[in-house]
């Protein structure tokens, strides 16, 4: 085998003949041999410049496939967080309505409650009440059902006689006109009642008849407002005597202050505006006295207690004193002057 300095000895010689049963993929082109010192560096720092260009190129060649799958993935990585954000909200909301919901619902409950104990109080106080009337209720029951209607017409005052037309056959209108016209007395229910009920004697220790006492209630409610008076229960004292311990509460207005206490506007101001407004609770009494013989009460003794709620919001007995010094209602609730009030 020849060998030179262009054919080293462990190269072997080609010919046409081994190579040219094999078909060309591209044109070849045979490079031009030249002749140049070998420099091992240099070639393998072209090799590697050559490599990294070709690995830009097919790094530049995939970067929008690359670019929409990043987009893709950032999406796909986004979207869950914006809906466990979104649940989140939602979740924390309902929390809130909810809360607020329970709330109303405990407070309604709490009122419900409340109305309930109120309710349940009523119903013993009046339990207690009718078993004290059923313990002491005698035989003869006149006089206990005497003080029991009297209350229930007086529960709230003196009330207004009612016109009230004579009956007649005739309803045309000029019979209706003619009715009006002929000037029926008024019908008082409770003036009724007193005389029914009642001797014509009656007292209450100071002043006698009916109408006489009828008109200390008239007084009491055309000076005051929001008159109301309850009974607690009734008591037998005697044979023929009854007592009913009561609740009179009543409104001090300024027409209170012009009519029933008229020297504290100039005198005593201030003790008038310690008074305007102010609601009086007053326990008192009502005795009731009874006549076998004519089967009537002879007798109706009223007494309430004003000085306690006075002393209260006056704050002295000295101011107590001074404000009914010159008033026309006495401390036990009577009416010392029975002048026309028509105004």
């Amino acid at each position: 085998m020849s060998s030179s300095f262009l054919c080293p000895p462990s190269s072997y010689s080609l010919d046409d003949k081994v190579i040219g049963g094999v078909m060309p993929r591209f044109g070849y082109t045979r490079p031009r041999q030249t002749f140049s010192q070998f420099d091992p560096d240099t070639t393998q720092s072209s090799s590697s410049v050559s490599s990294t260009s070709i690995g830009h190129k097919r790094i530049s060649q995939l970067d929008p496939t690359m670019e929409t799958a990043l987009k893709r993935s950032c999406t796909t990585e986004v979207e869950p967080q914006r809906k466990m954000k979104g649940s989140a909200t939602r979740r924390e909301r309902c929390r809130i309505n909810q809360a607020r919901y329970r709330q109303r619902q405990r407070q309604h409950e709490e009122e419900l409650d409340a109305f309930i104990r109120h309710v349940h109080e009523e119903i013993q106080d009046l339990e207690t009440q009718r078993q004290d009337i059923l313990r002491y209720a005698p035989t003869n029951e006149s006089v206990w059902v005497v003080a029991t209607e009297y209350f229930r017409l007086f529960r709230y005052g003196f009330v207004a006689p009612v016109m009230v037309p004579e009956s007649s056959a005739s309803n045309s209108p000029s019979a209706l006109i003619n009715k009006w016209n002929q000037k029926t007395p008024p019908s008082n229910v409770q003036l009724d009642f007193l005389k029914k009920s009642m001797t014509a004697d009656v007292t209450d220790g100071v002043v006698f008849g009916a109408e006489a006492l009828l008109e200390n209630w008239r007084l009491l409610s055309l000076y005051h407002d929001d008159v109301h008076v309850q009974l607690q229960r009734l008591e037998q004292i005697g044979d023929d005597s009854l007592r009913a311990v009561t609740t009179t509460s009543i409104t001090i207005t300024k027409n209170t202050l012009r009519h029933v206490y008229p020297h504290l506007d100039s005198e005593h101001s201030a003790l008038a505006a310690k008074l305007l407004n102010q609601r009086l609770v007053m326990r008192g009494t009502v005795h009731f006295d009874w006549d076998n013989t004519s089967g009537r009460v002879v007798r109706v003794m009223s007494k309430v207690d004003a000085l306690t709620p006075m002393l209260r919001l006056l704050g002295s007995l000295e101011n107590v004193s001074t404000v009914f010094e010159k008033a026309m209602m006495t401390l036990e609730g009577r009416f010392s002057a029975t002048e026309d009030a028509n105004d």
